[in-house]
């Protein structure tokens, strides 16, 4: 299904990551549906290999992808693509046989060290300094994966899963709004219909702000709750200024805004499930930054694409909208387990887990065609660019 000559794979980093991205996405969840005892420790497994394998591919495949734009010069290489898809399988080789440290830990961040170090220099040489922060944040992805796999003693002590969903909300803030925003502002643009497009940038900086300020105050639960759901309402305001109803009338571009709003409910309940006694646990208000605020932008962003191009519009294939809704209903589905008694449980996870699975196993028959033939410029736009 998915075999394509071998020169086209590598010709753009988006495509042998987020093929990776997708695959992991249908491949790990799997666990819960195998017999007892097959996998050592299904929890472990799923947060650290969707966290760090999934999240990790789809976020170097964005960036990797972004980088020419932003230093005005040409694509990654096909070799450098190659070497950091063998860093990436080695990190997940290496948890799946439980490498010891500090062998474990240091193939596990190799991937994130090395993605880093190839976007820092190259932003450093271009002088875009603005961008040095999303250049640098593969450093901290890394270090979240040596500690999640005990390479930091503190941090392995169960601070790492919590963290870095957290870490991947902050790049989301970034790299997301920024995307949501400029698409929607191109899209609108092109429509004398729609006002101007608004995004006022001191909800942004408030909102980030707030978030940063509650993984500092990670130790403290109360006060690191209070500030997540200050985050989560200062986002939830960005989506009223943004006017996202109006993206209705673009499926494409209703993806990202129906994705975006994971963010602010997944900080309002991670922040609420620390503050107020609700029988909401941690672990289902993970489950909406993680699943949902995760899961459903990188699907929006990497479903981009695969998408056909009409001009200066892009097209939402219907197994790419049913992908997207599955996903949801998956989402959905597992904060619901939090009402659910054992009964329900054992119903609720299986559902879950193959709404997941199905909504991925559709994005990746639609991404077949991302893998051949010429590459767009942009990759995730349909605007033209000289």
């Amino acid at each position: 299904m998915l075999c394509y000559p071998t020169q086209e794979l590598w010709l753009a980093p988006h495509r042998p990551l987020f093929l990776l991205a997708g695959l992991w996405a249908v491949l790990v969840p799997s666990a819960w549906l195998a017999p007892s005892g097959l996998v050592a420790d299904p929890v472990s497994w799923h947060r650290h290999e969707l966290l760090f394998g999934m999240g990790g591919a789809a976020v170097g495949g964005y960036l990797l992808t972004a980088l020419p734009a932003w230093t005005g010069r040409p694509r990654v290489a096909p070799a450098t693509t190659a070497i950091m898809v063998a860093l990436w399988f080695a990190g997940r080789l290496a948890f799946a046989l439980e490498m010891p440290p500090p062998w474990g830990s240091i193939a596990g961040a190799a991937y994130f060290v090395v993605l880093g170090g190839l976007l820092s220099q190259q932003v450093a040489r271009a002088k875009a300094w603005r961008k040095m922060p999303l250049a640098l944040a593969p450093f901290v992805l890394g270090c979240l994966a040596t500690g999640a796999t005990g390479g930091f003693g503190a941090v392995a002590q169960g601070g790492a899963p919590q963290l870095a969903p957290l870490f991947f909300a902050l790049l989301i803030s970034l790299v997301g709004g920024r995307a949501v925003a400029a698409f929607t502002r191109h899209r609108l643009a092109a429509s004398p219909d729609d006002p101007p497009f608004a995004d006022p940038r001191w909800l942004a900086a408030a909102a980030l702000l707030a978030l940063l300020a509650a993984m500092a105050a990670f130790g403290t639960p109360g006060l690191a709750g209070a500030l997540l759901v200050v985050s989560g309402l200062l986002q939830l305001a960005r989506i009223l200024a943004w006017r996202s109803w109006r993206s209705a009338r673009y499926p494409a571009l209703l993806l990202l805004h129906l994705a975006w709003l994971w963010l602010p409910l997944g900080l309002i309940l991670a922040g609420m499930s620390q503050v107020l006694p609700l029988g909401l646990d941690a672990a289902t208000a993970l489950h909406a930054l993680t699943m949902g605020a995760m899961g459903t932008m990188m699907l929006a962003i990497m479903a981009r694409a695969a998408m056909v191009r009409q001009g200066t519009r892009l097209c939402v294939s219907r197994r790419l909208g049913g992908a997207f809704c599955l996903v949801n209903l998956s989402v959905l589905t597992r904060l619901l387990m939090c009402c659910a008694g054992a009964s329900g449980y054992t119903v609720l996870l299986p559902l879950a887990t193959l709404c997941w699975m199905a909504g991925w196993a559709l994005f990746l028959w639609d991404f077949r065609r991302a893998l051949r033939g010429p590459i767009p410029r942009p990759v995730l736009s349909a605007r033209s660019r000289p």
